[in-house]
């Protein structure tokens, strides 16, 4: 098995509340901090070098990108099981811009 880089340790406990705050009711903490260490489990060879960086300021923006890359894999898990348990797919969701949504109401 793979040890896991000490800044994931930091990463995934903190994305792992941003995702369980807007998800609430629909995802557990531990769920979803499992998914952050199963997501960096499949490039860990990729991410440990991006943290093994030696400028600290690198460093720094490689773990803000690290960080938000993860959010965003967390957030599809956790639409895929607010989809599942408030009994709609996830294909279903629809998103749109602003100018959109202010075009509609003008007509």
């Amino acid at each position: 098995m793979t040890d896991i880089h000490p800044a994931i340790l930091d990463i995934a406990p903190s994305v792992a509340n941003t995702i369980c705050r807007r998800f609430r009711n629909y995802v557990d903490r531990d769920d979803v901090k499992q998914e952050c260490y199963a997501w960096y489990l499949t490039r860990v060879e990729h991410l440990d070098g991006l943290l093994n960086e030696t400028n600290p300021i690198q460093k720094v923006i490689n773990e803000k990108r690290i960080a938000w890359q993860m959010k965003r894999h967390c957030e599809r898990y956790a639409r895929k099981e607010k989809a599942a348990k408030a009994g709609y797919r996830i294909g279903d969701e629809a998103f749109y811009d602003s100018a959109v949504i202010a075009q509609l109401c003008l007509t």
